[in-house]
């Protein structure tokens, strides 16, 4: 899917008009995405852009900052740079703040839209405890039950920093693919995974099924990743 890129507020050309024509070009192709259920990387986007473009809003300072400086000179005793504003047109920024308000209504609304599709298809989404659960839960296997094949994932939790908070991510690696029929259960995947990785001799294991066929990598795993996320947040 197209992208938008991060500094699109600013690229040339800086029209307000220009702006939302690419703005609503993006916002269509976004719209296309949810249509067949490709939530990702769409709605992470659109939020990403959302939140930006709030944070601009509320310090103009900021806006202006995004505009390319030119080094005018160096004082080399106190060991400071001095740059000018390549643009100071106050036009501009008055075209920079028209496209926020366009903007910012706009995303909210695709990204509403979004939700909407990303919690119906969670809604179909079911996740089972396998085996017992140990003690350590910050790292195991994921089963993907795609109607025809288990698809197993090792994770790991991981922390991530930003500022002052820090927040809880999940990074899945394939480790193989087990076709469904009736002689193949959870629990011998489980032990097959077991046999394979010893440092693991007891692994949190957690299994997916889905009602509704969704897309794999744009819809169905990153759901699944994110309740298996919240059920780990509450261990």
């Amino acid at each position: 899917m197209k992208s938008l890129s991060k500094t699109w507020l600013t690229d040339p050309l800086i029209d307000a008009e220009y702006k939302s024509y690419v703005l609503l070009d993006y916002l269509k192709n976004t719209q296309a995405a949810f249509e067949k259920l490709h939530l990702f990387p769409s709605l992470s986007e659109l939020i990403e852009h959302y939140r930006e473009l709030l944070a601009l809003k509320d310090s103009s300072d900021m806006v202006r900052d995004l505009f390319p400086k030119q080094l005018v000179s160096i004082n080399w005793k106190d060991k400071q740079l001095t740059y000018e504003q390549l643009i100071n047109d106050i036009s501009l920024m008055e075209e920079i703040i028209n496209t926020l308000e366009f903007s910012i209504p706009k995303l909210k609304e695709q990204i509403e839209a979004g939700k909407e599709i990303y919690d119906e298809a969670e809604s179909t989404i079911y996740m089972n405890i396998i085996g017992l659960m140990p003690l350590k839960t910050d790292e195991g296997y994921m089963l993907i039950n795609t109607g025809k094949e288990v698809l197993a994932y090792q994770y790991q939790v991981t922390l991530y920093e930003q500022s002052e908070t820090r927040y809880k991510g999940l990074r899945t690696i394939l480790i193989q693919n087990y076709p469904w029929n009736i002689s193949t259960t959870y629990v011998s995947i489980k032990h097959e995974l077991i046999k394979q990785n010893n440092t693991l001799p007891n692994p949190a294991t957690f299994a997916f099924e889905c009602k509704k066929k969704l897309p794999l990598m744009e819809c169905y795993l990153p759901i699944a990743r994110r309740m298996l996320l919240q059920q780990l947040y509450v261990q």
